[in-house]
C-alpha cells in the first residue's frame, strides 16, 4: 500500500509524498526541489594557479592572502600549510569560518616529486561531508562522503585531474549528476516545516522540567500517571519511563488531530505474526522483547489513523527503504549511522518526528534481541542549510553523538510520524 497525504492538512504550506515501506518495491520518496548551488571560490584558485606548479623550493615562504570573488563578492582566505611530506592549499570559503564550509577547497601535493594527490571539497557544513577527487589517467576520480559514510566511491570524471584545480565545483555536480544524487546531499530546508519543528522543540524543551522518571510509568487518556503493565495508578509521585515519554510526546500532536490523549491498552498489543521468532516466542511474557517495537509501531498507526487513514497499519511507517544504508528487519539500522539515516529521511520527507526503538542482543539463556529503549528523535534543517537533530531521552534531551556513546553496537528501529500543527502535550491530573 503506498499512502499519500498532504501537508496542508496539518496547516503546512508544502505537499510531500509518504512511503509506508511495508514490503519490497516500495518506491523512493518525493524530495522537494532544491538548489544545488555550493558557494564558489575558483575565481580565486585560478588566480593562484602559478602556485600549484611552482617548485617546492619557491615555495618555502607559508603563504596567506585574503582574496575577493568577483562574481559573488564573497572573501576566499587562502593558507599554505606543510605537513607529512605533503604540500597544502587551503581555500576557504568565508574569512572568518572554518576550513570545514561549503565549497572550500584542499589541493593536497607530494612535497617531494611534486605531484598532486587530491583535491578535497566540502559541500555542506559538516566536516564529514565531502567529495575527494584523484589523479585516474586522463580522467578524474571522485569518492563522495555524507556524515562521515562513503555514499559514491569511484565516479569517473571525464576531465583531467589538473582542470579541477581551477573549475568551479558546479563543473564537478554537471559531470557526476547522472551518478550521485546531489539534490539530496544538498538539501538545505523547507523555511515553513523547520520552523514549526522548531517551534515544538522548544515547546518540550521548556517543558522537560516538570517531567519525572518512574520505571513503567506513563500518562493514560485521563491525564493520571499509571503503570504500563498493570494501569494502576503511580500517586502523587508521577513519572515516565521512555515508552510514557515517547507517549507523552505523541499524545501532545494526536490531541491536536482529535481533542483527546491516547489509551494506553492499545498501544501494549503485541504483533506476534510481523516479528520474532520460535526462540523469542517462549519468552513473549517473561522477557517481552519486542516491547520497544511494538509500542512505537502503534504509537505511528494511531496518529496516521488520526489524520485520516483508517487502514494504516503498524508496519505501514517503519523506516525501511533508503539510500546507502541497509535495514535490517525488526531490527532496524546502526545507532552510529543515525545521522545519515536521518538526514536522508528529513530531506525525503520534510514534517515527520521519528520514534527509535533501541535494540541490541541480550541476556544469556538464550541470547535474545531486545528492544529495551526508546527515544524521539525530530530532525530539522537550520536557516543557514546545516542539519541538526534534537534527541530526547527519558524527560530530558540528549544528542546523537551521546546515543553512539551510549549504545555502542546497538541497532535503532524507526517510525515515521506526522508533525502537526498544534502540539498539545497532556498535563497531569493529581
Amino acid at each position: 500500500m503506498r499512502i499519500f497525504y498532504s501537508l496542508s492538512l496539518l496547516l503546512l504550506a508544502v505537499s510531500v509524498s509518504v512511503s509506508p515501506q511495508s514490503g519490497e518495491g516500495a518506491g523512493p520518496y518525493t524530495t522537494a526541489r532544491v538548489s544545488v548551488a555550493v558557494p564558489e571560490n575558483n575565481e580565486a584558485r585560478t588566480k593562484l594557479e602559478e602556485l600549484f606548479y611552482a617548485p617546492a623550493a619557491a615555495l618555502l615562504t607559508v603563504q596567506q592572502r585574503v582574496l575577493r570573488q568577483q562574481s559573488t563578492g564573497t572573501r576566499v582566505l587562502f593558507q599554505m600549510q606543510r605537513q607529512n611530506g605533503y604540500l597544502y592549499y587551503l581555500f576557504q570559503n568565508g574569512e572568518g569560518s572554518s576550513i570545514v564550509s561549503p565549497g572550500s577547497y584542499i589541493i593536497k601535493r607530494d612535497l617531494e616529486s611534486g605531484r598532486f594527490v587530491q583535491i578535497k571539497v566540502f559541500f555542506r557544513s559538516d566536516s564529514g561531508s565531502f567529495v575527494r577527487l584523484f589523479p585516474e589517467g586522463n580522467r578524474t576520480s571522485m569518492d563522495v562522503y555524507l556524515f562521515e559514510l562513503p555514499v559514491d566511491r569511484g565516479v569517473l570524471l571525464p576531465l583531467e585531474f589538473t582542470s579541477f584545480l581551477t573549475e568551479p565545483f558546479a563543473k564537478v555536480i554537471e559531470l557526476s549528476k547522472s551518478t550521485v544524487r546531489w539534490e539530496r546531499l544538498l538539501y538545505k530546508r523547507d523555511s515553513a516545516v523547520d520552523e514549526l519543528i522548531l517551534d515544538h522543540v522548544e515547546s518540550i524543551r521548556r517543558l522537560l522540567p516538570a517531567l519525572k522518571d518512574r520505571d513503567d510509568g506513563a500518562m493514560d487518556a485521563d491525564r493520571r500517571y499509571v503503570f504500563i503493565d498493570s494501569g494502576i495508578s503511580q500517586g502523587a509521585a508521577g513519572g515516565l519511563n521512555c515508552s510514557g515519554f515517547a507517549k507523552w510526546v505523541s499524545d501532545g500532536f494526536y490531541y491536536g488531530l482529535t481533542g483527546r490523549y491516547l489509551d494506553i491498552e492499545p498501544l501494549k498489543e503485541k504483533h506476534l505474526e510481523l516479528r520474532g521468532n520460535r526462540w523469542s516466542l517462549r519468552y513473549e511474557d517473561e522477557r517481552d522483547p519486542y516491547f520497544g517495537l511494538d509500542w512505537s509501531r502503534n504509537l505511528a498507526a494511531a496518529l496516521w489513523k488520526a489524520l485520516g487513514y483508517p487502514e494504516a497499519g503498524p508496519e505501514d511507517f517503519d523506516v525501511r527503504n533508503t539510500e546507502y544504508l541497509g535495514y535490517r528487519e525488526d531490527v532496524g539500522f546502526r545507532v552510529e549511522d543515525l545521522k545519515l539515516l536521518l538526514f536522508l529521511e528529513a530531506s525525503a520527507n520534510p514534517g515527520h518526528y521519528y520514534l527509535g526503538s533501541v535494540n541490541r542482543e541480550y541476556g544469556k539463556q538464550p541470547v535474545l534481541r531486545q528492544h529495551f529503549h526508546m527515544v524521539v528523535l525530530f530532525p530539522y534543517f537550520r536557516v543557514d542549510g546545516s542539519f541538526g537533530v534534537a534527541v530526547f531521552d527519558t524527560n530530558s534531551e540528549s544528542t546523537l553523538e551521546g546515543m553512539v556513546k551510549r549504545f555502542p553496537g546497538a541497532y535503532v528501529h524507526l517510525v515515521r510520524l506526522p508533525v502537526g500543527d498544534s502540539f498539545v502535550p497532556p498535563l497531569p491530573m493529581y
